[in-house]
Formats: C-alpha cells, sequence, structure tokens
C-alpha cells in the first residue's frame, strides 16, 4: 500500500485521520522519508488546523489518536525505530498539544502523565550511569568523537526526551514522578 504517501500536502486534518485509520496501513511499507513526510504532514494538519484544535470533540480526538498512533506503528514497522524517531514525534506532538490545550480524560492523545511515563521508560540508560558519563563525556577528544558516537548519541537521547517532558510541568508538577524528572533535568546541563 504505497499510495497512501500520495498527496500528503494535499490532505486536510479529517483526510489524514481517514488515510491513516483505513484497513492495510499496517502493512504499508514506504522509506524512510516518506514515513517522515507522513508524520510531518499529520501533525502539522493538526497544528494549524483552521477551526483551532481546541474546539475538536472527545470522539474526533480519539480518531485522530487512533490515526496517528496507527501511522507511527505502520511507520516503525516498515524501517524501524530510527533511533526513537517514532517516539520523539509522537511525545513532541503530544507535549506541543498539551501545552495549548487542557487534557481530556479519556483522550490518549491528550493524556499528559503518558509522556512522562514514555519519556521516562525511553531513557537509554539508568541516572546512576548518565551521571557517570556526565562528566566522561567532556574529555572525549575530538578525533575519539566517531568511537563513542553511540554513546554520546544515548546522552543527547536524554535532553530530547526531557524536552517533551518539561513544557508541562503546570500539568505534571504533583506527579508521583515528576521528582524523577527534575533529577534527569539536573544531570541534563551537563550532557551534549
Amino acid at each position: 500500500m504505497t499510495a497512501c504517501f500520495d498527496g500528503l500536502d494535499r490532505l486536510d486534518l479529517d483526510g489524514h485521520v481517514r488515510r491513516w485509520s483505513a484497513p492495510g496501513v499496517a502493512a504499508a511499507d514506504g522509506d524512510v522519508s516518506q514515513w517522515m513526510a507522513a508524520a510531518q504532514q499529520f501533525a502539522a494538519r493538526l497544528q494549524t488546523d483552521p477551526g483551532g484544535p481546541a474546539g475538536l470533540t472527545d470522539e474526533q480526538w480519539r480518531e485522530i489518536g487512533q490515526a496517528w498512533a496507527a501511522l507511527l506503528a505502520a511507520a516503525e514497522r516498515s524501517v524501524g525505530e530510527q533511533g526513537n524517531e517514532w517516539l520523539l514525534r509522537d511525545l513532541n506532538l503530544r507535549s506541543w498539544l498539551l501545552f495549548r490545550l487542557r487534557p481530556r480524560v479519556g483522550v490518549a492523545l491528550l493524556d499528559p502523565e503518558a509522556v512522562l511515563e514514555r519519556a521516562l521508560a525511553a531513557m537509554p540508560m539508568s541516572i546512576e550511569e548518565a551521571v557517570r558519563l556526565a562528566s566522561w563525556w567532556q574529555e572525549v577528544k575530538p578525533d575519539e568523537i566517531p568511537r563513542f558516537r553511540e554513546r554520546i548519541m544515548a546522552l543527547r537521547m536524554i535532553r530530547r526526551l526531557l524536552a517533551t517532558v518539561r513544557p508541562l510541568f503546570a500539568l505534571l508538577a504533583d506527579h508521583p514522578r515528576w521528582s524523577e524528572v527534575e533529577e534527569w533535568a539536573r544531570v541534563a546541563e551537563r550532557l551534549p
């Protein structure tokens, strides 16, 4: 099902929801750039909907969330995780929406706790290891960077994951795991 990538720029939000909710999407194949374009176009339509995303009903939000999840799951199945690309796109969109709208009970896409829980679950190492590596990476010589690239990218992933959670402080400050976010944030100040 490669036709799912045709005319992405011409679809409105409803068109994206219908396309990514269609039977067979889970089996769609495409290359990384096609999947990235699909996710980017869908997110852009949601972020620039002329009626404004605040005016959508809970049922519309559930449909959007299901279609968005189907697109990301199909992308990951087709081309792999791509360094947490699909997770980060999901968390970034959710964070952006939540920063501008209020959470809605029963609407997974607008659940701030899911952003926090998924970001913490995706941390590429323990906080103890991140603390240890926080000073190590600064001592790496430029000619050694290629050899340690994977480890340095893992340290950068910590900052990228935190960037999705930290704007939601007002919604999550009372969450039982917010102290973990703060602990990670202190370590992240010393990371690449």
